[in-house]
């Protein structure tokens, strides 16, 4: 019968059950404490209700929970928008493939209840044996807390049990020196006769390469431009949208807000000679770097990345020099921020240009100013050399 303690305790075949208390008033089911003392049966109670609190389902196994749970519909997913965190498509799709592949295979069957840090341990310390890294690791820990604290929050777990993280131990990422980025844009960027016979220009190449140097832009932004983003005449361009080759045209850019990038002479003379090329001028929202195969979407990532590792190689940086300094599209972003911050430029004013702004009353009440001396560290920098930005400089 309820008491005025927390919990309910009855004798069924010499073994006591006990009932808790959940917060609405009623009683869970009843539960075995395996005591046929009712005194050690009270100390099984106390000491359940001490852990955590009343757990008001036993057997859902972490398979059944969260099926779905990382879904664009998902009620996370709508947590997450309602309270204005970025989150995307993408990282719906990349949660349900850590969870589909690492999670449910490991710990899919076992009850909610019993999933314990030993558990979860053992689940990283295989990801670990199996050659993974740390960073992903740690993605498949991330997503698996996720789910645990959607758990606490319906009283289907006691509490979250401690994870213990991996450590991420990153390959680092190296860039090229001013030297060779100097040489790798001085020469004709001509493809590889493996890839294309017989060998031709790489125009979209060589300035896709060029912008993100001199922008810092990411990937997915470069091939989410098209024409109306691009203001040449004022020298900037917006940076609004990103290309997912999943999800196609985000609305945002990875950071979640738009932001300007301003471009040198010898890049906007470049991107001139792209739009001219553009078989649909007329339309506004045209992909800049447009594919040549499939109508409405820019060209693939490999235009550009198959390029620069071409280029690499002529300029003398064999591939596996490239792998073991770990250069990739990606370094472009990391030499644009070494530069300007050995520039002397600003920290607000280089978060302002990469987006990279974490303090965001900093990023609200930064306005930015005129961008001379961000053109004049690119021109004497990455782009020194190039005939025109040697006028331009002087």
């Amino acid at each position: 019968m309820p008491t005025g303690k927390p919990y309910s305790l009855y004798k069924r075949n010499r073994i006591y059950y006990v009932q808790f208390k959940l917060p609405d008033g009623r009683y869970c089911t009843a539960r075995s404490t395996g005591e046929t003392s009712k005194s050690k049966a009270e100390r099984v109670a106390f000491d359940y209700l001490s852990a955590g609190q009343v757990v008001v389902k036993q057997n859902l196994t972490l398979a059944e929970f969260s099926k779905d749970f990382f879904s664009w519909d998902s009620p996370w997913a709508a947590e997450k928008r309602i309270r204005g965190l970025r989150i995307g498509k993408r990282q719906c799709h990349n949660l349900n493939y850590l969870l589909r592949a690492h999670i449910v295979p490991k710990m899919g069957s076992v009850k909610l209840v019993n999933i314990d840090r030993m558990m979860i341990r053992e689940l990283r310390n295989d990801l670990f044996v199996k050659k993974y890294s740390g960073n992903t690791i740690n993605k498949v820990l991330s997503a698996l807390k996720a789910i645990l604290e959607a758990a606490e929050e319906q009283s289907l777990i006691q509490f979250i049990p401690r994870i213990d993280r991996a450590a991420a131990n990153p390959k680092k990422k190296d860039i090229l020196t001013i030297e060779e980025t100097r040489r790798l844009f001085s020469i004709p960027w001509i493809s590889d006769p493996g890839h294309c016979h017989p060998p031709k220009e790489q125009l979209m190449g060589y300035i896709g390469n060029m912008l993100a140097a001199s922008t810092g832009m990411r990937m997915g932004e470069i091939q989410g431009l098209v024409l109306s983003d691009l203001c040449l005449n004022e020298g900037y361009i917006r940076v609004r949208r990103s290309w997912d080759r999943l999800y196609g045209l985000n609305d945002t850019t990875k950071s979640g807000r738009s932001r300007r990038v301003y471009i040198p002479g010898a890049v906007a003379e470049k991107l001139h000679t792209l739009m001219e090329l553009n078989p649909n001028t007329s339309n506004p929202e045209s992909f800049l770097f447009f594919s040549e195969r499939t109508v409405g979407k820019p060209v693939e990532p490999k235009v550009f990345i198959r390029s620069l590792y071409t280029a690499m190689r002529n300029i003398g940086i064999s591939e596996p020099e490239r792998k073991e300094r770990n250069i990739t599209f990606h370094s472009w972003r990391h030499l644009f921020n070494s530069v300007l911050a050995n520039g002397n430029v600003p920290l607000l004013k280089i978060q302002s240009l990469t987006g990279h702004v974490t303090d965001e009353m900093s990023k609200h009440y930064y306005h930015t100013d005129d961008m001379r001396d961000v053109l004049e560290v690119i021109r004497g920098s990455i782009l020194a050399g190039l005939p025109d930005e040697q006028e331009m400089v002087q």
